[in-house]
């Protein structure tokens, strides 16, 4: 029996007056194990080691482990080949499928995205022709995010860093945009005993301020018709369905399977006792459609680009890019959303956008490690395929001790996907893998 002690009495009275006669087995299951679950990546495909149970059934790309593995030492983690994520959060899908079932281009913003399980979700389940802007103000976490991102390896998307209310200022902008917004956390009680510690109705009602200023700012750059999927892993009302009713938009009517959620006035609601996850919740509203004009936008800037750059020669399909250029560091940004990205770049602070290729030092081209990672990395480059254990030494950014004919920059793979990138000189071999992502545990 789950000890109650642990929990704050004003949490469990609440929860009682929610759950009624299902208390007692919403308790129980606090006393059982956190669920572990991961995310495929459809782009990079190979066979792992991972502990496969069964599948997630709102989520066609995401199976349970039978235990936790060590992530850190499996380098088709790091490669990007999956994502470890919360199984419950992977409901984005179902509603995905209802309010794009045809996966028309689209623009989306992930407003609260790191560290970014939402936002790779999204860019496996959009077209290459879409546009994702994935938002993170705290710096260390929009860092999480960019490494995140990177290794899922999609060109599609831009990465900034803003205060939410920046956006209110791009009306009518995004066709979706998705709202995990920030809250008290009960939903992970279970796995984060810190955020039984820091809970208060004091706090549960300081998180429902913040996120109607949030919803605010999101709507005001929703664009007519568009949807908004607003979510949190907590179980309050006052966060959740008030939120919804006090935004004015209008619920979307989706036809969603029952998978053990719970279907509240104005959204779904997941409980650990009802399904295999952690609590959350999540709604869609829909903004009322009307003739608005969209926003203009300038191509007239001009960007400093190398003819014929040396970067453009790593690429599978060159020419759906355009190359821009900032300082020394060259991105390769699809042709779809050049136009969107110019725009964007005159409101908001960029971290990222596109595919980061490398720098240019003299007559000399260095690739970078996020080129390494990109789904649009040229797969007949030179490369040297290593062992699991040769993996993790290269992984530790330790000096490959290898042989090989090859010279020059090669890429360096295990399992056939790309870990990063070494340069083979005469008398040794550079690694080149970045330092800052270096595994440090023994």
């Amino acid at each position: 029996m789950t000890n109650p002690t642990i929990y704050p009495e004003a949490f469990l009275q609440r929860m009682q007056n929610y759950l009624g006669n299902d208390f007692e087995k919403f308790m129980a299951s606090l006393n059982e194990a956190s669920p572990v679950s991961v995310r495929f990546n459809p782009n990079k495909k190979a066979e792992t080691k991972l502990p496969l149970a069964e599948q997630v059934s709102w989520c066609s790309s995401a199976y349970y482990l039978t235990e936790r593995p060590s992530f850190t030492f499996d380098p088709l983690f790091h490669a990007g080949v999956y994502y470890v994520q919360e199984a419950s959060s992977m409901f984005l899908e179902q509603v995905w499928k209802q309010i794009n079932p045809e996966n028309k281009t689209v623009r989306v913003l992930d407003l609260c995205a790191a560290p970014g399980g939402k936002s790779t979700h999204l860019l496996s389940l959009m077209n290459e022709e879409s546009l994702l802007v994935s938002n993170e103000v705290i710096p260390n976490r929009n860092k999480i995010l960019q490494e995140n991102i990177t290794k899922w390896g999609n060109a599609n998307a831009i990465i900034c860093q803003n205060k939410t209310e920046d956006f209110a200022e791009l009306e009518n902008f995004f066709d979706i945009v998705v709202v995990d917004a920030p809250c008290s956390g009960e939903g992970l009680f279970r796995k984060d005993k810190d955020a039984v510690q820091e809970w208060s109705e004091r706090n549960v009602t300081m998180c429902a301020v913040r996120q109607k200023e949030i919803l605010q700012h999101a709507m005001a750059c929703l664009a007519p018709g568009g949807f908004l999927i607003y979510s949190t892993c907590t179980f309050e009302p006052e966060e959740n369905d008030e939120r919804i009713a006090d935004c004015g938009l209008t619920i979307a009517e989706l036809e969603i399977q029952d998978y053990g959620q719970v279907k509240t006035k104005y959204g779904y609601q997941f409980y650990p006792h009802k399904i295999k996850g952690e609590g959350f919740y999540m709604a869609v509203v829909q903004k009322e459609r009307e003739e608005y004009r969209q926003q203009t936008q300038d191509t007239r800037h001009k960007t400093q680009d190398i003819k014929q750059s040396a970067a453009f020669a790593y690429l599978r399909e060159p020419e759906s890019f355009t190359e821009y250029v900032k300082n020394d560091f060259l991105f390769a940004i699809p042709k779809s959303i050049y136009n969107d990205f110019l725009f964007l770049e005159k409101h908001l602070y960029i971290r990222h956008a596109g595919i980061y290729t490398g720098t240019v030092k003299g007559k000399d081209f260095l690739p970078s490690h996020d080129l390494a990672l990109s789904n649009f990395c040229k797969r007949d480059l030179p490369s040297v395929e290593l062992n699991e254990e040769e993996a993790i030494s290269f992984l530790r950014s330790e000096a490959p001790k290898l042989k090989t004919d090859l010279r020059g920059w090669c890429l360096v793979t295990y399992k056939g996907m790309n870990l990063g990138w070494m340069k083979v000189l005469d008398n040794r071999i550079n690694n080149y893998f970045p330092k800052e992502l270096r595994i440090l545990k023994r």
